[in-house]
């Protein structure tokens, strides 16, 4: 580790600003861009989406000053994911459910809904970056935002592939491939053997995805659907966290009443 570096409060003043006008400007002009945009197409979703993240990405080098080392990108990478998974899923869901998007009680609601969880992640992600060059005490704190984090972008995601209407043999693949990536890189943070977490975070992510499949043949609504993998994601990371000491058959019975109750709730919801 290099040299221990200081900030003072000015700077870590002017830092928090940056992220409060980056994370604003993203959830402000989101609405803009789709009143103003000229087609509607799903790849101009996409791309809008990754226009997004890669703005984000820049922002956050910008807000840290450019003061960022190899390991900073890890972090500044999944706040670009983060920030690509809940703008193709205001995209495909808010503006494509309400008619009247543009009532002001709504456009507020939606904007302070996505401006407060944006600027949670960046701040998640300078958490993280600071910590590379000095300990902090919040660092616990970064921690659980990212893992609440992780569950909201499997959520997002997951509504985003269903509502895509891609074929078949293009959803099973992307969503196992997608929850495979996003769990690796936030379960990765654990001081787990190398091995153990990888064969768990693939059993894991095979599980999700064999929960969600009879949810699609029946032609579900998505965004009841998206939280079942969700649900399996914090289940999977609490059975990850699991230690020898702990009450360990109790914690498994709520694990999987859990899961039973999100299954129950969406077959309700979806068939009723």
């Amino acid at each position: 580790m290099g040299k221990i570096v200081t900030q003072p409060t000015g700077e870590d003043n002017v830092k928090r600003l940056k992220i409060i006008l980056l994370s604003f400007g993203i959830a402000f002009s989101l609405f803009f861009t789709k009143i103003f945009a000229r087609s509607d197409t799903l790849i101009d979703t996409y791309i809008v989406g990754g226009i997004y993240a890669l703005v984000a990405m820049i922002g956050l080098v910008w807000a840290f000053e450019f003061k960022v080392r190899a390991a900073s990108f890890k972090y500044i990478l999944q706040g670009g994911i983060f920030v690509f998974s809940e703008v193709v899923f205001v995209l495909l869901f808010f503006f494509k459910q309400f008619d009247r998007i543009y009532e002001g009680l709504l456009l507020i609601v939606l904007l302070a809904f996505i401006w407060s969880i944006t600027y949670a992640c960046f701040l998640m992600i300078n958490v993280f970056n600071v910590s590379l060059y000095k300990k902090l005490p919040l660092i616990s704190v970064a921690q659980t935002a990212s893992y609440i984090l992780t569950l909201l972008m499997i959520y997002f995601l997951t509504f985003s592939i269903l509502a895509s209407e891609f074929p078949l043999y293009v959803i099973f693949p992307l969503i196992f491939l997608t929850y495979l990536f996003l769990l690796y890189m936030e379960f990765t943070e654990l001081d787990l053997e190398e091995g153990r977490l990888k064969r768990v975070i693939i059993l894991i992510t095979l599980i999700n995805t064999i929960l969600l499949m009879p949810f699609i043949f029946v032609g579900s609504n998505h965004e009841v659907v998206a939280i079942v993998p969700m649900i399996g994601g914090f289940v999977g990371g609490g059975l990850i966290t699991i230690k020898g000491e702990d009450n360990i058959k109790w914690q498994l019975f709520g694990y999987n009443l859990l899961v039973l109750i999100a299954i129950l709730i969406v077959v309700y919801v979806s068939w009723s």
